[in-house]
């Protein structure tokens, strides 16, 4: 079962896995004392020792470090997931590089897939550019001769 559970995980948030459960469990721990502790006074807390209180606040604290030590993780996994398609084609190079230092790309090979990357890089690049921005479109001569919003509005209370 064990094995089933790891494999889940990936390999890379294994570490903050095991401290967030090793924090949910230290929680459960303290507030089960804190609890066994606090039992007669959970009715009058006023009577309740600082050492009681001190249970509370570190089984608390755990459990809340627990919680957010998930959500990072949560959060770091999609953020891997999703990926950038700048990120993918930084990783692309990176990977053609890796795969030409340890000779399983030629010479020939490496410079023509390096080619091909650098130039949809650059295709993609000039799509983005060749887009009008919206300041181009507000700013461009056809909208010079239009009146502007004050203009119109001051016609029309006249």
């Amino acid at each position: 079962m064990r094995n089933r559970i790891v494999q889940l995980i990936p390999e890379n948030l294994r570490p903050q896995a095991t401290l967030a459960v090793s924090s949910f469990v230290l929680g459960v721990i303290f507030l089960g004392s804190w609890l066994t502790a606090a039992r007669r006074h959970l009715l009058h807390p006023s009577y309740v020792s600082a050492d009681v209180l001190v249970l509370f606040f570190l089984g608390a604290g755990c459990i809340l470090s627990s919680l957010c030590l998930v959500y990072a993780m949560i959060e770091q996994s999609l953020t891997t997931d999703r990926g950038g398609e700048d990120e993918d084609a930084d990783s692309a190079i990176e990977i053609l590089r890796k795969q030409y230092a340890t000779g399983a790309v030629t010479d020939e090979e490496f410079k023509r897939r390096l080619n091909t990357l650098l130039q949809s890089e650059d295709t993609d690049q000039r799509e983005q550019a060749e887009s009008p921005a919206f300041d181009d479109l507000v700013n461009s001569p056809a909208n010079a001769d239009a009146p502007s919003t004050a203009e119109l509005n001051m016609d029309r209370s006249q």
